[in-house]
């Protein structure tokens, strides 16, 4: 039921391509966008709502640009991103920021436009760049609050330092 009334927190941390802004980004999700791809239609009853809040942690510049002027094109440089999710659709967040043209590091899937080109991923992500950092939800007998909060694993972690450090 709390998961029905958006009650629980959801909390992810992740690695994206580009300069992200903080934001909320809010579509309708459908199973298949038209290429077998989960993806945001407009077509009415086609797909149910879906709602990520956005909040920009860092800018992590490009290792094969550096931070200097012209350094961070398009996709030049990462953004150290918080996804809070209000609703929980299947790979949501992988959709979301992929939509607004900013896939995250190691994306394989939602890595490309509708019908378009992938992404060129040269951020030496060791794998999908997002990891599950909270949960928190009303136990349904005790009426206690659960929280979770867990550490970005090494290799995501050392992924990041390696970004700062560059």
């Amino acid at each position: 039921m709390q998961f029905r009334k958006h009650t629980v927190t959801r909390r992810y941390l992740a690695v994206a391509h580009g300069r992200v802004i903080s934001q909320t980004i809010r579509s309708s999700l459908a199973r298949d966008r038209g290429d077998g791809r989960r993806g945001s239609t407009t077509l009415a009853d086609a797909g149910k709502p879906a709602v990520t809040h956005v909040a920009a942690l860092d800018f992590l510049p490009s290792p094969r640009r550096g931070r200097g002027a012209g350094g961070e094109g398009e996709l030049g440089g990462y953004t150290l991103l918080s996804c809070q999710l209000e609703t929980g659709r299947t790979h949501q967040i992988r959709i979301h920021l992929a939509e607004l043209g900013h896939p995250i590091c190691g994306e394989r899937v939602y890595n490309r436009a509708f019908q378009g080109k992938p992404v060129e991923d040269a951020s030496g992500a060791p794998r999908l760049a997002l990891h599950a950092a909270e949960l928190g939800f009303i136990h349904p007998v005790t009426e206690e609050p659960l929280h979770w909060e867990m550490p970005m694993p090494p290799d995501l972690r050392e992924f990041v330092e390696r970004l700062r450090s560059s």
